[in-house]
């Protein structure tokens, strides 16, 4: 009874080995190639999710390519910019496997799988990162850099691995650093310009300062000879009157002596002044009521007495 038992359990074993190698089955993010006794064609491309059949055992064997997004980093890498600058430059790629048409196939032939595709990508990156070397340190490094034309260039120099089913999606750089030689140089270049612009400002601002010396010393010399000119007319316009005032205190000098006596006497009383003096001395001679008078009735000062 044991036997028939043992038998049965190892044709039921080997029915379940059987169809297990029968079947395989295929991720929502893969693609499967199938090849029968070693070799491919158009129809081993496998896209539909879910269980397949296959000849058992050596007759078919399948290859599942992993078709998400997958991102390389490159090492870090020494380039020269255009203008002969040392930079340091590491870079990351995104690429795919191509699910159209016979792309998986192509790729499958190439290289069998994605771990062995990524030594053939890790060259030709390093290749095409070197197209960096075709801008200059300003346009990588700057305010208005030219990264995004960088990383376009070398993309652009990575389209040939489509021919092997490998889509290039994009590619970014994610480092840029400077050798220590390199580091002071740009220091010097930097500190070299700064000073170029300083002397800039400095040279602008002497020239703005003299402009506004200038416009001043014109309004200056405007004024100045306006108000000359005005003097001139108030002194003739004084002289005038002065003049006239002479020509009527001529007709009558002795009235002309009085009133002039009189002035004097006015400034000098206007504040609080003590004065020791001959009280016949001019002018002050007019507050001696005692003083004599000539034929004008005018108070004449010792030594000019007139009758």
């Amino acid at each position: 009874m044991k036997r028939p038992l043992v038998i049965f359990v190892g044709i039921a074993l080997l029915l379940i080995l059987l169809l297990f190698s029968m079947t395989y089955t295929v991720t929502f993010h893969e693609v499967g190639i199938r090849s029968r006794f070693g070799q491919t064609d158009e129809n081993s491309i496998v896209t539909k999710a879910g269980l397949h059949f296959r000849l058992p055992f050596f007759a078919d064997s399948v290859t599942l390519l992993d078709t998400r997004m997958k991102i390389h980093q490159s090492p870090m890498s020494l380039f020269q910019t255009s203008d002969g600058q040392q930079i340091v430059v590491k870079a990351f790629l995104l690429w795919k496997v191509d699910t159209q048409g016979t792309a998986p196939l192509d790729f499958y032939r190439a290289y069998g799988s994605s771990d062995i595709a990524k030594s053939t990508i890790d060259a030709q990156f390093r290749d095409a990162i070197s197209s960096i070397s075709g801008f200059t340190f300003e346009e990588l490094t700057g305010k208005d850099n030219k990264l995004d034309e960088a990383e376009s260039a070398i993309l652009a120099r990575l389209q040939d691995l489509g021919e092997t089913g490998i889509v290039p999606v994009t590619v970014g750089i994610n480092r840029l650093l400077l050798p220590p030689k390199t580091t002071t140089a740009v220091l010097k270049r930097m500190e070299a310009k700064r000073n170029t612009l300083a002397e800039q400002r400095s040279a602008k601002g002497m020239a703005e300062a003299e402009a506004i010396r200038a416009a001043a010393k014109a309004k200056h010399d405007k004024i100045m000879a306006f108000a000359s000119q005005r003097a001139e007319d108030i002194r003739a316009e004084g002289e005038a009157q002065a003049a006239e005032y002479l020509q009527q205190m001529g007709q009558d000098e002795e009235l002309a002596i009085f009133l002039a006596w009189l002035d004097a006497v006015e400034a000098s009383l206007s504040e609080n002044t003590t004065l020791v003096l001959e009280s016949d001395v001019a002018p002050w001679h007019l507050m001696n009521l005692g003083s004599k008078t000539n034929d004008k009735q005018i108070p004449q000062a010792k030594g000019n007495d007139s009758k």
